[in-house]
């Protein structure tokens, strides 16, 4: 048995394909490659694999990971040719890789951060944005509400905001760069903080490329507080 880590592209024609179906399509085309595809037990077998956290939906990548167990060792050139035919348009492998077998399974558990660029129309001068961008990061807590099928809870996004720059893009358009935390543990979302600087977050005026994934530090440490939740202060047992 084999495993390999496959870094992909998802690209304009799949930013409105959510995770559960990307991840329907990647299985199909396995199947259609013919790779000897490590299956998990029970009554619905389906391929072993995982994935990095999910793209938000509207979003491309260009450094997005998933793990692969094969029944029988291939060449990563092997591999990536024989998936690469059967993969549509905006779906491209880029790198893939095997874990040594005296390693731990990958389960991506560890990433914890994400590098953004958010591009998004304004009337907003480029100084106006700088100067909402150092006062958002020079709060010590940014409460947000969140809701949708869960209680709605309150969660403090500051420390899930690393870092934050903008730069032009023509007369009406800004290009925000930033770097959240990410993962099992909870996240800032770039919707949120397009918000926060007080521009517009609807579907039509953004694009949302994530450029990276990766590991940095541990994660923060809980600061109680009454009535305050945040996921990324949970710890996996």
């Amino acid at each position: 048995m084999a495993q390999y880590i496959c870094r992909y592209r998802k690209g304009e024609p799949l930013r409105w394909i959510g995770h559960l179906d990307l991840k329907r399509t990647l299985e199909r085309a396995l199947r259609r490659a013919r790779l000897p595809l490590e299956l998990t037990q029970g009554h619905n077998p389906h391929p072993k694999m995982s994935f990095g956290p999910p793209l938000p939906l509207g979003a491309t990548g260009e450094a997005e990971v998933f793990s692969l167990h094969l029944t029988e060792p291939l060449t990563a050139e092997a591999l990536t040719e024989r998936l690469r035919a059967q993969l549509p348009a905006g779906f491209d492998i880029t790198d893939v890789w095997t874990v040594p077998g005296y390693k731990k399974r990958e389960t991506f558990g560890d990433i914890n951060v994400a590098d953004y660029r958010v591009v998004v129309a304004t009337e907003l001068s480029l100084a106006e944005i700088h100067a909402r961008g150092r006062d958002l990061l020079a709060r010590e807590e940014i409460i947000v509400e969140r809701g949708g099928e869960r209680p709605e809870r309150a969660v403090d996004l500051r420390p899930m905001i690393l870092t934050l720059w903008a730069e032009a893009r023509g007369e009406d358009e800004v290009e925000l760069i930033m770097k959240l935390r990410t993962g099992s543990h909870g996240g800032a979302r770039p919707q949120e903080v397009v918000t926060l600087l007080g521009l517009d977050p609807s579907d039509g005026a953004l694009r949302i490329c994530r450029t990276a994934l990766g590991v940095e530090g541990e994660v923060p440490p809980e600061r109680p507080k009454p009535g305050l939740h945040r996921r990324w202060t949970r710890t996996r047992r």
